[in-house]
């Protein structure tokens, strides 16, 4: 599995620290979410900005349901040219329907 550790030396807000602003949350920054309603997370396996371990990590952190997206870009939705992902995140924002789970996509 991946290892987030190597990349942030257990400072997962590194990417964020020259950020001209003060956080406006304490640590940690994820609490409480079982009250939070269905949720989505697409991830694309192959994004070279935010890696597909941490989709997984999200989605399992939230409870929420997963699209994994066979890619090589960062951003799938409306940007990758894929039906197949535009029509799960369409059914999702609009109709709140989530996909059933292991839902795969690509690009």
């Amino acid at each position: 599995m991946f290892d987030l550790d190597v990349f942030t030396g257990r400072d997962f807000r590194s990417e964020c620290e020259a950020w001209p602003a003060p956080p406006t949350g304490d640590d940690p920054w994820l609490t409480d979410v079982e009250n939070l309603p269905e949720t989505l997370v697409v991830s694309v396996t192959g994004d070279p900005a935010t890696p597909h371990e941490g989709g997984i990590a999200m989605a399992d952190a939230l409870g929420a349901k997963l699209l994994t997206v066979d890619g090589k870009q960062h951003g799938a939705y409306l940007l990758g040219g894929s039906k197949c992902v535009d029509r799960v995140v369409d059914a999702y924002l609009l109709d709140l329907k989530s996909p059933p789970a292991n839902t795969r996509c690509s690009l």
